[in-house]
């Protein structure tokens, strides 16, 4: 597992909020040295309190520490950051990537960023920056922009950045050792799905995920490495919020779900992507384009385009931009 995290020893997983209107992940990995010191009492106590209720109050959220599998990670929200670094084991501290300054400077405009820990005890850390909390995602088609308000965003934005965590634990068992980059952010994503099971009665929160990764994919073909959207419909659709909630352990939910998850290597995402450039652009409408992977597409957008545009508008979008039969 650890092997894959040691080809560098600060890499970057996503960019900024101010390139790329998404939630944004920050992977690090941060030293080579697994330290033996445990977590002190005082911090498993903290835990103990947070994970009591699962939705924490802004002020326990400035420094605490919360379950990973069989380690836990440091959540620290910006603004209390050289507090919260200074319950980290002192082998930790004393690394470049968990030092105060560092991680200001890679944080930048970020809302989010994990920094992955080589530790007995402690899977990494959370950096929680609310001050860039994304409060809509918006998406252009043709001369309209259509707007998605985001209910509860730091809360998803904060069980996405644990999924990261939790997946690279589980890489090796449940998971594959070797994960590219663009699966590690749609099985985050799936983690956040599990977590909204938990925890809420509808996955009203689900749907909205799925809307907003289709919309930041059509505002901008970039945000392609983050269209988490074809794995979390797959989900949305194979289980209800009653089935979800099934899953106590989210060790069963990705050993279930997993296999059902298409499986798309870069050359097909590299069509995808020029095919989404070609279809959201200005240029003039190639109904033919890319036309073995416009079905698959159009799937998936589908949705986000009748919830936004209604379904009579949308199929006759679908049906100008796309070579479709007439069986809509």
């Amino acid at each position: 597992m650890l092997r894959y995290w040691q080809r560098s020893l600060l890499k970057l997983l996503s960019c900024s909020v101010a390139c790329a209107p998404l939630l944004v992940c920050h992977f690090v990995n941060a030293g080579q040295v697994i330290s033996t010191q445990p977590v002190t009492a005082s911090q498993i106590q903290t835990t103990a309190v947070m994970i009591e209720d699962g939705l924490v109050n802004d002020d326990i959220r400035q420094a605490y520490f919360t379950p990973v599998a069989s380690k836990q990670a440091l959540v620290c929200s910006l603004s209390s950051l050289v507090r919260c670094i200074a319950l980290l084991p002192s082998s930790l501290q004393q690394q470049t990537a968990f030092s105060v300054a560092n991680i200001r400077r890679a944080v930048g405009r970020k809302s989010a960023m994990v920094l992955v820990a080589e530790h007995r005890t402690i899977a990494g850390v959370i950096i929680i920056n609310p001050a860039n909390n994304m409060a809509e995602q918006s998406g252009a088609i043709g001369f309209t922009t259509y707007q998605l308000r985001l209910a509860n965003q730091m809360q998803l934005t904060l069980w996405h950045e644990i999924g990261h965590l939790y997946n690279i634990a589980l890489q090796g068992s449940i998971l594959p050792s070797s994960l590219t980059e663009y699966q590690h952010e749609w099985l985050a994503d799936l983690y956040l799905l599990w977590r909204i099971g938990q925890h809420y009665q509808q996955l009203d929160l689900g749907w909205q995920q799925f809307h907003r990764r289709n919309l930041a994919l059509i505002n901008d073909s970039a945000n392609l490495s983050h269209w988490s959207a074809p794995q979390l419909q797959v989900a949305l659709n194979h289980y209800d919020a009653q089935q979800l909630k099934q899953f106590t352990r989210y060790e069963d939910f990705i050993t279930a779900v997993y296999p059902l998850m298409p499986t798309w290597s870069t050359h097909d995402l590299g069509e995808f992507s020029s095919l989404i450039q070609r279809t959201f652009s200005a240029a003039q409408s190639l109904p033919k384009y890319m036309f073995w992977r416009q079905s698959d597409l159009i799937e998936v957008l589908s949705p986000t385009l009748e919830r936004f545009m209604g379904k009579t508008e949308s199929q006759r979008w679908l049906k100008n931009k796309f070579f479709i039969e007439n069986n809509m």
